[in-house]
C-alpha cells in the first residue's frame, strides 16, 4: 500500500470525522507532499520520520504544532495500516520523535490590552472573538460551530471538544446576544467574515472563519495594536476567560466545566487568582494596631531585668 492510498482511506475512515478535519486535511496534504503518495507505507522509517520533523520545524512553528501535525496523523495512519489493514509496517519510535511542548502558562489579557486589540481588530471578526472571551472555547471549537448544535430556546450548545468529547455548554445572556447578531448570514456555521481577497472566495461573499484565518486576523490586529512585544495570544483569550470567571467567583469547580476540563488538576493552574484574592482579604483583616510590639529591651539586645524568685527572699 501507498502512504496516498493509506492517507486517504484514513481520512476517510477516521479524519474527516474529527473535529478538527479541516485541520487534519491539510496536515496530511503536507504529509503527501514530503513523503510523496506514491512511497509505500513500508518504506516509512525512524529516519524519514526525523527528517520530517526537522522539516516542519524548521518552518517556525511550535513544537506543538510539529506533533499535532507531523507525528500524531502518520502514528495513527501507519498503527491503523498495520493493525487493521494488515499491512507491513516499520517498528517507529514515537516517543524520540515527538517533541517536548513547553508547560502551558496563563497569562491573561488586561483591560487595557483587551480595548486596544479590538479597536485593532476587523469588525467582522469581533463576534468570535467576543464569543471565545465570554465562552472560554477554544479557537477550533467556536470557528467549527454549526447552529445544529445551538439550542437558542433552551440557551445552550453542544461542544465536540478535544478527544472526540461532547459537552453541553449553557450560555450568558451577552453570549445569546451575540449568536442572535450572527443568525441569517450562514445556513451552516455560526461564525463567517466577508471575503475581501479573491483568493478568499467571491468577494464579498461570507464564508466559515477557519482556525487559522482567525490566528492571521488576531496577529494582524495585535501588531497594528501595538502589543506585538505582549507576548500576548489567540489561546490567552481562553486563559482571560477563566482567569476572569476564577476572580469573580473564586469557583475552580465551575471554571473547570466551563473549560470541560476532565480532570480538577488541569483547572488548578488558575488557583493563583483565588490565592491572591486570598492575600488581599488576609491583609484588610489584619489591622496595624493588632500587630504585637517587641519589648524596647528586647529590640536592643538587652535583657529584661529579672524577677525576683519568691522563696530566695524569704530565705534571705
Amino acid at each position: 500500500m501507498t502512504f496516498g492510498v493509506a492517507s486517504t482511506r484514513w481520512w476517510e475512515e477516521r479524519g474527516q470525522h474529527r473535529k478538527d478535519s479541516r485541520d487534519i486535511e491539510r496536515f496530511l496534504g503536507w504529509l503527501q507532499a514530503q513523503i510523496g503518495k506514491k512511497t509505500a507505507v513500508a518504506a516509512i522509517d525512524n529516519n524519514m520520520v526525523a527528517r520530517l520533523v526537522a522539516t516542519r520545524r524548521a518552518e517556525d512553528v511550535s513544537p506543538a504544532t510539529v506533533n499535532r501535525s507531523v507525528t500524531e496523523p502518520l502514528r495513527a495512519i501507519l498503527t491503523r495500516a498495520g493493525d487493521m489493514w494488515g499491512q507491513q509496517v516499520q517498528k517507529i519510535h514515537w516517543g524520540g520523535h515527538k517533541l517536548a511542548e513547553p508547560q502551558q502558562r496563563v497569562r491573561e489579557a488586561s483591560a487595557a490590552e483587551e480595548a486596544k486589540l479590538f479597536a485593532a481588530l476587523r469588525p467582522d471578526f469581533h463576534p468570535i472573538a467576543r464569543f471565545l472571551l465570554i465562552t472560554g472555547m477554544r479557537r477550533a471549537e467556536a470557528c467549527g460551530l454549526r447552529w445544529a448544535v445551538v439550542d437558542m430556546d433552551g440557551g445552550r450548545i453542544t461542544v465536540h471538544g478535544k478527544g472526540d468529547r461532547v459537552d453541553t455548554l449553557p450560555l450568558t445572556g451577552a453570549a445569546m446576544a451575540i449568536l442572535r447578531g450572527e443568525q441569517g448570514r450562514s445556513a451552516e456555521f455560526v461564525f463567517t467574515y466577508q471575503v475581501r481577497h479573491k483568493w478568499g472566495g467571491k468577494l464579498g461573499s461570507r464564508v466559515p472563519i477557519a482556525p487559522d484565518t482567525l490566528g492571521t486576523a488576531f496577529w494582524r490586529a495585535r501588531r497594528a495594536a501595538g502589543l506585538a512585544d505582549a507576548d500576548l495570544r489567540l489561546h490567552d483569550i481562553r486563559h482571560t476567560a477563566a482567569t476572569r470567571l476564577v476572580r469573580a467567583t473564586g469557583n475552580l469547580g465551575a471554571a473547570q466545566k466551563m473549560l470541560r476540563h476532565s480532570r480538577i488538576t488541569t483547572t488548578m493552574r488558575y488557583a493563583h487568582v483565588t490565592d491572591d484574592d486570598l492575600r488581599a482579604a488576609m491583609e484588610k483583616a489584619a489591622p496595624v494596631a493588632a500587630i504585637v510590639e517587641t519589648p524596647a529591651a528586647e529590640k536592643q539586645g538587652q535583657a529584661a531585668e529579672p524577677v525576683a524568685d519568691p522563696a530566695k527572699k524569704n530565705a534571705g
